[in-house]
């Protein structure tokens, strides 16, 4: 994690002297820009399901953080590194630096997801994938959303849809999800849950358990 963080921070010295980025995070290019920017007025408050459920709007976030975050833990690793060196500095700043990797590894992830989503040759299948998909990026931007809401990326009335749209798409991956566990193929015997099991799942569960 802390690799990731060193390079995504190489790759942001490189920008600002104006070096070539690597195709690993290019997105930065454009991501660094608009966290430089006010954020839109307009778009912060949008909160219909359309727009929530976009997946342009929902890789816009997830890259928006990561830019944040890269931002301000260079400027805390240079204010830091005046009084207690380099060294000093980095291991100050290990949470933030830990929370950068992981914002930027979720963003790879769910740009990998929408690819996939895209390119399954079924509907049914596709639908589902993006049913997931959405509820993936809907519900780590709500546990994010002091990240945002700080900056006025997201405002309160859009903030409130997210979480009720992430709450509808629990509900709704409740009902398929013996579907997604079976596509998996795993034996009840490693599954042992009830929401997991094709059949007489309650009284297995309970005879496995000592009942």
């Amino acid at each position: 994690m802390l690799q990731v963080a060193g390079d995504l921070l190489k790759q942001y010295q490189e920008k600002f002297k104006g070096g070539t980025l690597s195709a690993t995070w290019n997105y930065l290019r454009d991501s660094m820009g608009t966290y430089l920017s006010q954020p839109n007025p307009v778009t912060s408050r949008w909160e219909g399901e359309d727009h929530l459920r976009d997946p342009n709007f929902q890789l816009d976030a997830f890259r928006y953080r990561t830019s944040r975050l890269l931002h301000s833990v260079a400027a805390r690793l240079q204010k830091h590194s005046k009084t207690l060196g380099g060294f000093g500095a980095w291991n100050r700043c290990l949470n933030h630096l830990l929370t950068l990797a992981e914002s930027h590894i979720e963003s790879v992830i769910l740009a990998k997801f929408i690819e996939a989503v895209k390119r399954c040759p079924d509907e049914k299948t596709r639908e589902l994938l993006k049913l997931v998909c959405d509820l993936y990026a809907l519900d780590r931007i709500w546990k994010d959303i002091g990240t945002y809401r700080n900056v006025d990326y997201v405002a309160p009335n859009k903030a409130k849809a997210i979480h009720k749209l992430a709450d509808y798409l629990s509900y709704q991956v409740r009902l398929v999800a013996q579907e997604l566990v079976d596509a998996f193929d795993l034996p009840d015997l490693i599954i042992r849950a009830p929401i997991g099991m094709q059949s007489e799942a309650y009284a297995q569960y309970t005879q496995h358990v000592g009942f």
